[in-house]
């Protein structure tokens, strides 16, 4: 997991626009929410076997185990910002054929963007773009994928977009309470034991939280 933020802190410190100087102010926001997965075609190789092909359903179980999270860290500059964000999503494939004994991308097929956003009309609309770091937990014909393998479990496994409306009321002071939702699309291939799997995502996401302006 510390290798994992390594290269999390890294991203965000290698986004220039993120580093630029003048007037502006830093927010941070904490977030638990849940999602709904597209129902997206899955397709797993195993070196040896025949192809597995699906259209996989994910229940996201956002309270279990490693819960449903995000954050985000955002630098304002009048009503335009750049910023940095993880979601920590969650797919448990609810649908598995007879070959898959488990299939749970639970510790996070997580989505870690560089956003623009803008206010606009009392809302914070953004877009964003980025890496899916995927901790795949899977048995397949009776082949456990070991653990600790990667980045200590995590793999960089591919791409993510994101769009998303946000709305922060303020509470006390410089705290304030946001409600947000956001559609995300992604592309990952993730390591199984002995293969791959091509696990493509499309979410609708719903979260809430709390902010503080530095």
């Amino acid at each position: 997991m510390r290798k994992l933020w390594i290269v999390i802190i890294f991203v965000m410190l290698s986004a220039p626009a993120l580093l630029s100087a003048t007037r502006a102010r830093w927010s941070l926001e904490g977030f638990l929410g849940s999602a709904w997965s597209v129902p997206s075609p899955l397709s797993i190789h195993q070196y040896g076997e025949d192809r597995i092909y699906l259209v996989a359903r994910y229940n996201t179980k956002p309270l279990k185990e490693s819960p449903y999270y995000a954050w985000r860290i955002a630098k304002w500059v009048r009503n335009r910002a750049w910023e940095f964000e993880l979601v920590h999503h969650k797919l448990y494939l609810s649908n598995p054929p007879d070959e898959v004994q488990h299939f749970e991308i639970s510790h996070g097929y997580n989505l870690i963007t560089i956003n623009r956003a803008w206010l606009e009309h009392g809302f914070i609309w953004r877009v964003g773009a980025g890496l899916v770091a995927a901790h795949p937990e899977t048995t397949i014909r009776g082949k456990t994928l070991s653990w600790g393998k990667g980045l200590n479990g995590f793999y960089i496994s591919g791409l993510t977009v994101q769009a998303g409306i946000e709305k922060r009321l303020s509470i006390w002071g410089r705290l304030f309470l946001v409600l947000q939702g956001k559609f995300t699309a992604s592309y990952a291939i993730v390591p199984i034991q002995d293969g791959s799997s091509y696990v493509p995502n499309v979410a609708f996401h719903g979260l809430f939280g709390l902010g503080y302006w530095f």
